[in-house]
């Protein structure tokens, strides 16, 4: 029997991630798993004059996110990683024991089809474990 205890739901911010959250809160639900959010960016590219430390802005604005669409998911669960986002999900999955990764297979815009769509493909293509993929925009359950 498949046993997903650790499933990996990695976000981007956007209209898009938060389509398919009922998908990752059914799966957990399912299988008795706990969810782990991650946000991958380059920190220097989310540097703003008024923060005392590059990135904490980010991070400000991945806990809300946490608390708006899952508050009961702990700050050991979540977490900003920087670098490229597929290397980094797909480093996260080894080293965190993740059984099942969940994310949008692209966004509506042609620029989030480009970069998102991109890091699926590599994550799909490279990932030690199942992806389960969503499309936000074709999903009959979500319309």
């Amino acid at each position: 029997m498949l046993d997903y205890k650790k499933i990996l739901f990695p976000v981007d911010l956007s209209e898009t991630s938060a389509k398919i959250i009922p998908h990752v809160e059914a799966l957990a639900e399912k299988f008795g798993a706990e969810i782990r959010l991650v946000f991958v960016a380059k920190v220097h590219e989310y540097y703003v004059e008024d923060e005392s430390k590059p990135g904490e802005g980010i991070t400000k604005r991945v806990k809300e996110y946490r608390d708006t669409y899952f508050p009961n998911i702990s700050d050991s669960n979540t977490i900003v990683l920087d670098g490229d986002a597929a290397d980094e999900i797909l480093n996260y999955i080894d080293n965190e024991g993740i059984d099942l990764v969940v994310m949008a297979t692209r966004g509506r815009k042609a620029m989030d089809k480009a970069i998102f769509g991109s890091v699926a493909a590599n994550v799909a293509r490279s990932a030690s474990v199942p992806v389960f993929f969503v499309n936000p925009y074709k999903d009959k359950f979500l319309s």
